[in-house]
């Protein structure tokens, strides 16, 4: 785990910045958290290599236009280091893992929708140990195909003739591609002789293009190669947020002014200089002199305030006051939500361990 974690998570959990809200008599604060990954790994795993294992078998049958060469097309090749940098890069905003890129490219992938046999453990072992890492990232397939179309259609123009502006129908010419993704990513666990995950992600993606001619709309279509690293990176990035925990920005709305009730408005105003305590202070000072409805919003804005400062189960006390006490209905969602973002925390800390 980085050395930094802890440093993180105090600057995640003060962090706040004021917004003005869209609707009168409230604002919106925003706050960072995190967000648990999908599969949780072992806490020993700190450091994750990435290998590339989609060369093809020099064995396998007819794989690209007629060619066995046993490589991949160069596109595709692209598009996998363009998958390998996105998940990187995007495991970098995450506290969690180191990473590390082997740069050996294996021998995998398919012709058929099927995984590859998994490696055998002693060259898992092999490359863990060169690189330094507990756990293996393989990406084992990678197939993709991008099909274009194209045709005329009559498309509404705007001209001006005789100082007049009108609308006509012109032709114009078109070209669209349709890019599709299919890529296994494949975790290892030697520590353990476990498959960690497995799984497909498919990823598609249409681009048009259009021209005064037909070469002219083909000639403005993105190329395959950059459909194909464009595919890459999402995939990539995709997979690192189900891996890792990563850090979100979370909105709440507050209660921000009140004719009946000055303490809602000055503790606003505390708010808006970062002074949560002060502010809670305040609108705890204002609830034996409000009447019901107002109490619920001094209620409901505590809870926010105590979200703020990071200490969930105190927020979600004075929400659930607000809403048993004084019937503010915000309140009782507000309270489903802490609870849902306290499992998460539960499951981070878990992740982080």
């Amino acid at each position: 785990m980085k050395k930094s974690t802890a440093r993180y998570f105090i600057a995640l959990s003060l962090l706040a910045v004021m917004l003005l809200g869209a609707c009168s008599g409230t604002r919106i604060v925003t706050m960072n958290a995190m967000r648990p990954a999908e599969i949780t790994f072992p806490s020993y795993a700190n450091t994750i290599v990435i290998v590339d294992r989609s060369r093809f078998d020099k064995n396998a049958v007819n794989i690209v236009e007629g060619i066995l060469t046993g490589e991949m097309p160069g596109e595709d090749k692209a598009g996998v280091q363009a998958t390998i940098t996105a998940f990187q890069n995007q495991l970098m905003a995450s506290p969690r893992f180191q990473t590390k890129v082997a740069s050996e490219q294996l021998t995998g992938n398919s012709i058929t929708s099927a995984f590859p046999a998994p490696l055998p453990w002693p060259k898992v072992e092999q490359i863990l140990s060169k690189y330094g890492g507990e756990v293996m990232v393989a990406i084992e397939m990678f197939d993709t195909d991008f099909v274009v179309t194209n045709g005329k259609r009559k498309v509404k123009k705007q001209i001006e003739q005789d100082g007049v502006k009108k609308e006509i129908e012109v032709d114009e010419f078109y070209a669209e591609g349709v890019g599709n993704l299919t890529i296994g990513f494949r975790v290892y666990d030697p520590k353990e002789k476990t498959i960690v995950d497995q799984q497909l992600i498919s990823k598609s993606n249409t681009w048009q293009a259009a021209g005064k001619s037909a070469k002219d709309a083909l000639a403005g279509l993105i190329a395959k190669s950059d459909a194909t690293r464009y595919m890459g990176k999402m995939a990539g990035s995709d997979y690192a947020y189900k891996i890792a925990p990563m850090p979100i920005r979370i909105s709440r709305e507050f209660y921000s002014k009140s004719k009946k009730v000055p303490e809602i408005a000055a503790g606003s105003r505390m708010a808006d200089v970062n002074d949560w305590q002060g502010a809670a202070k305040k609108w705890e000072s204002g609830i034996s002199r409000a009447g019901v409805k107002e109490a619920g919003y001094l209620c409901y804005n505590i809870a926010i305030s105590y979200e703020v400062m990071g200490d969930l189960n105190t927020a979600k006390s004075w929400a659930d006051r607000a809403y048993v006490d004084y019937g503010n209905k915000k309140a009782r969602e507000y309270s489903a939500t802490l609870n849902r973002r306290m499992y998460q925390e539960q499951r981070v800390q878990k992740q982080m361990k």
